[in-house]
């Protein structure tokens, strides 16, 4: 096993001026730093970066604490997809990412005290209150990603977050272009808050346009859920001439409801969704939906987080959705 002292042998320098070159200390000339730097890979040395780590006080860990989501479709499509992002974008600047649910009480409060991580991404809209408050008082960096906890929406905490009312708006906007004056949404509004605000850019939209009447059903938001509320409200379908659903999954069991009454979408009724996960390009008709950023909200998460590491700043940003056309509306 090749160690520093075979390295400083050949090198011709000091054991301890190969320790600082390789980790980069600002007192070594760069010529110096390169010429170890080789060495060291051509004999294959095995740097240990938690030994590094550990001498700055840093893990060079990311923790993100996410929702539990077993026996959820939509939480486990959507999250293994974001969380994909997430390591990809914090291992391109060194990090590693520590992924966990808050199961256990006080969880939070133990990573941080032990410091077993850099900073935190916050990506469960249900943290306790005791938590995030703990979190504030330490000043230790953070920043609510995708979700923000209901009990923290108008005060002045970090995120990097979709704009949901404006999701909710384009959507409702683009089926009133296209023709739509009766437009139901299926709705999540006692799930979270994501859902309120997609429903207030509905609402935004309808009143903007002059519409009369809104039509919003407050259901659960699965596949199936979606799929028995179009069967149950049939008298409804002849009502409408469009339906805004709160979720791709939600989109699709509604697609599969009208299909079953022989109802022709988009002719009879048009059909948007909002997510853009992989699956609504499977079904017929192709779905319409709102996409959520998640690559640009894990690569803004990923580099506000870092700075915040390194420097205490505010964080607030809004990150615009964008329709996609297909042939759903």
């Amino acid at each position: 096993m090749v160690t520093i002292k075979d390295i400083a042998k050949i090198a011709g320098v000091s054991p301890s001026t190969v320790s600082r070159s390789l980790n980069d200390y600002p007192n070594i000339s760069q010529k110096t730093k390169e010429k170890i730097k080789k060495i060291a890979e051509e004999l294959g040395f095995e740097f240990n970066e938690a030994a590094r780590s550990l001498n700055k006080k840093k893990t060079n860990t990311i923790g993100v604490i996410i929702p539990q989501f077993f026996d959820d479709m939509r939480g486990e499509i959507f999250f293994a997809n974001f969380l994909g992002k997430l390591i990809k974008e914090a291992q391109v600047r060194g990090y590693h990412v520590r992924i966990e649910y808050e199961i256990e009480k006080k969880y939070i409060k133990k990573m941080i005290q032990s410091r077993s991580v850099d900073g935190l991404l916050l990506m469960n809209p249900e943290i306790s209150k005791e938590d995030i408050e703990f979190i504030l008082e330490k000043k230790f960096p953070y920043i609510f990603l995708h979700y923000l906890s209901e009990n923290y929406i108008d005060t002045n905490v970090n995120y990097v977050r979709t704009d949901q009312e404006k999701g909710g708006y384009i959507a409702t906007k683009y089926l009133i272009e296209k023709g739509s004056r009766k437009i139901l949404t299926l709705s999540g509004l006692s799930i979270n808050y994501e859902f309120i605000e997609r429903t207030n850019g509905y609402k935004k939209a309808i009143e903007e346009y002059k519409i009369d009447k809104e039509y919003i059903l407050d259901i659960d938001v699965t596949f199936e859920s979606a799929k028995k509320a179009i069967h149950k409200n049939k008298k409804l379908l002849k009502e409408i001439d469009a339906i805004f659903a709160q979720t791709d999954l939600m989109a699709l069991g509604v697609i599969e409801a009208l299909n079953e009454l022989n109802i022709k979408i988009p002719e009879d009724i048009s059909i948007i969704g909002f997510d853009n996960i992989q699956i609504g390009t499977y079904f017929k008709p192709r779905l319409t939906t709102i996409e959520q950023p998640i690559g640009k909200l894990a690569r803004i998460g990923i580099k506000k987080l870092i700075e915040l590491m390194e420097k205490n700043t505010n964080v607030k940003k809004f990150i615009d959705p964008k329709l996609i056309i297909r042939e759903s509306a």
